[in-house]
């Protein structure tokens, strides 16, 4: 996560933050599908 500890560009993190989220629902809808699991190789 992305903290900003001064309290400027609140609106840029914001933002950045969402875009992440989206990244990660995307990210997750494309790895269901998947055939066994990314981290143990297994098939």
């Amino acid at each position: 996560y992305y903290v900003d500890t001064v309290g400027k560009n609140t609106a840029k993190i914001q933002d950045y933050i969402k875009h992440q989220l989206e990244e990660d629902k995307m990210g997750e809808q494309l790895s269901i599908p998947y055939p066994g699991s990314p981290f143990t190789g297994r098939k």
